[in-house]
């Protein structure tokens, strides 16, 4: 009998003991959320040399319209080295894609927790996290293609530059559509670090009500 009683007890400690180390479904939550971040590091490796990259576009095009057209050897290769620099924002572009990417589908792996929670407060902060997450990955799709075609209107701009017989009015004409094309890109870029901002705070608050102990930098 006594022999009996220790087994209950020993299998009471082991079923303690497994309920103590099973991860709880917030820890899950914020180890997929943690490795979402890491995974968008290349997309924001990309921000800055795409910005180098737009300058010196802009400075090469100032360049070009200085000179004259008995210029045009200067011209062209001015214009060759704006080309290659605008291939070269649109690999960025593709990687900082890939990334952005990459970092939803990780993010996405939290919805086997979706009805894991018992705390109400908590189920409210993860579903508000999924379409924060959700909201700022269209946001970025939309950012994404808008700027795709400003790279394909500013090689159209750059290969009408070689052009002898341009005039004012088509160039004005290509001129005004990337100006466009650039008003829409801020307007989109804004939206989603906006969307951006409103999921890192949700994050925050979602790891402060579920009591991880999270260090912020």
């Amino acid at each position: 009998m006594k022999g009996k009683i220790w087994l209950i007890i020993l299998l009471t400690l082991a079923l303690l003991t497994l309920t103590a180390c099973k991860e709880q479904p917030a820890e899950i939550v914020y180890q997929h959320l943690e490795t979402a971040v890491e995974l968008e590091e290349p997309f924001q490796k990309q921000q800055e040399p795409l910005q180098k990259a737009e300058l010196r576009e802009s400075e090469i095009f100032d360049e070009i319209i200085a000179l004259g057209l008995n210029e045009m050897d200067q011209i062209i290769e001015l214009v060759e080295e704006a080309i290659s620099s605008i291939e070269a924002r649109e690999g960025m572009v593709t990687a900082e894609k890939a990334s952005i990417e990459e970092s939803f589908d990780e993010f996405k792996k939290i919805e086997e927790e979706v009805d894991s929670f018992e705390d109400e407060s908590l189920e409210e902060l993860f579903q508000s996290l999924k379409e924060s997450m959700q909201e700022r990955f269209d946001h970025y799709s939309e950012l994404h293609d808008t700027y795709m075609k400003t790279i394909h209107e500013d090689k159209v701009l750059f290969e009408l530059l070689k052009d002898e017989e341009l005039s004012i009015e088509e160039l004005q004409d290509q001129i005004d559509i990337i100006n466009d094309l650039y008003v829409e890109v801020e307007k989109k870029k804004e939206a989603f670090n906006e969307s951006t901002d409103t999921y890192n705070q949700l994050k925050k608050d979602f790891y402060e009500t579920a009591e991880l102990n999270v260090q912020y930098q």
